[in-house]
This record gives C-alpha cells, structure tokens and sequence, in this order.
C-alpha cells in the first residue's frame, strides 16, 4: 500500500513539512514519485519512520539519527535494548519518588500513620534513588546491572542497627581525613586505618569484596569531580585524594 505524504503524516502524527525536510537531508526518502510528482510512502519507509520517531523520543538529533540509521539492524538493536534499559531505571526512580510523595502527602493529612520501620524503609529507598541519579549510570558501566542491583538490595535490608553502623562508620572516616589533612601528612597507620574503615563501610552495601574492586572505585573518585566533592566537602579539599592513596597503598 502506498501512502501521500498527508496520508502517512496523518498516520503517525507528524507534520508533512517534517517529512519534507527528511526527504531533503535524506534521512527519509520516498520510495517513488507518482506522475503527478507526489512523493508516495509504502511500508519500508513507514517503518523507518517509526524507528526514526521512536528515536527522536529518545532526544537524539536528527544528525545523530542519521549515524544510528546507518548501523547494522543488530547494533541498532543492541542501542535500543540499552535505551529501554535506562529509561525502566528511570521510571522505576520515578515511582519511588512519587510513591514516598503521596504517603508525605497522607502522613501530614493525618490519614495515614506509618510506624517507624516504615518511614525507615522509605528512607532507605530515598536514598537508593538519590545515588541511582547521581552515580547510577557510572557505577552500572564500571561493576554492571547485577552488582549494582545486588547492592542495592542489601541496602534496603539494612536493619536500623546495620544502618547506624554504616552512619557511624563513615562519620569515623571522614574524621580521620580530617586529621590527616590538618597534620598536612598521613602515616602509614593512618593510611591504614583510613583503608579500613572505607572497606567496612563497602560492606553494608557490596555484596562481595574484592581488592581489585576497590582500587576501581578509588580510580573512579579522582576521575569524577562530582565524587571528589563527596568527600572533600566533608572533610576538605584534597581528602578524596588522600582516600585514593590509601585504599591503592593497602588494598593489596
């Protein structure tokens, strides 16, 4: 079935002036013109269309369409295995959020009261969806989807006792980084300790430790400014620095 460029607009809901332009970039040619030199469309370029579409959905500009386009169907494929994947990463934080919302929303109207495991639950939920937007796509690239949803899980385990550990755990840490800054020297058994107390801190959330692993994640944290801010805002410029030294001088 061959369709005019009103009909096919029509169809899938875009502008004849948009396939106007495409035919012009060639990004979507007409599979003939009639003799009245109408442009027709059959089914190849109906569902080129739609891949294009579904694409534009996605944000991608047109010129970067073009180089998708030019892929083999299986690589193309493979991008959009991998664009359906971070998108269900996204809706999934966006019902967190939505779901912590409208519980707030009952809290404060006094038609709900939750007991305090619950509240901690959400909390801890909260705080996976916080990490997952400002670390999930680096993390998920250097340890992979199952790591990362392994951690994630045994986060939202944690009891509150598991939980306050962590807290203080931390807490000890960014002290000593404190310490070793204001002494503008770290020894070795403070390089040591501070190793420590990060690799006990991994284990509330990293379902199995390895030194290989952490050595990653220390490489990770001078490479994003966004991690070096995790810490040397806590503790002071040039902390994340000397953290990194330590986990690559004792993670052996």
């Amino acid at each position: 079935m061959s369709y005019t460029i009103k009909e096919l607009a029509d169809l899938v809901g875009i502008s004849p002036r948009a396939l106007r332009y495409y035919d012009q970039i060639n990004l979507l040619k007409p599979a003939k013109t009639s003799t009245a030199n109408y442009r027709l469309y059959e089914t190849p370029q109906v569902q080129r269309l739609r891949e294009i579409m579904t694409y534009r959905a996605l944000n991608f500009s047109l010129e970067q369409i073009q180089q998708l386009l030019y892929k083999k169907p299986s690589q193309r494929q493979a991008d959009l295995q991998q664009q359906l994947l971070k998108l269900r990463q996204e809706q999934n934080k966006l019902n967190s959020t939505i779901q912590a919302v409208q519980q707030q929303i009952l809290i404060n109207q006094g038609v709900s009261k939750m007991t305090d495991e619950e509240q901690f639950a959400i909390f801890k939920q909260q705080k996976i969806t916080a990490n997952e937007t400002a670390f999930g796509k680096e993390i998920r690239q250097k340890y992979g989807e199952t790591t990362i949803q392994q951690a994630n899980q045994q986060y939202a385990n944690l009891t509150a006792e598991k939980f306050t550990e962590m807290q203080t755990t931390e807490t000890q840490l960014i002290e000593l980084l404190q310490t070793a800054l204001a002494n503008h020297k770290t020894t070795a058994e403070q390089g040591q300790e501070i190793y420590q107390l990060h690799r006990r801190w991994l284990s509330f959330t990293w379902p199995k430790y390895s030194t290989a692993a952490h050595r990653g994640l220390a490489e990770m944290y001078l490479a994003d400014q966004r991690f070096i801010d995790y810490y040397d805002q806590r503790a002071g410029s040039g902390a994340t620095q000397i953290l990194h030294d330590s986990i690559e001088q004792f993670a052996k």
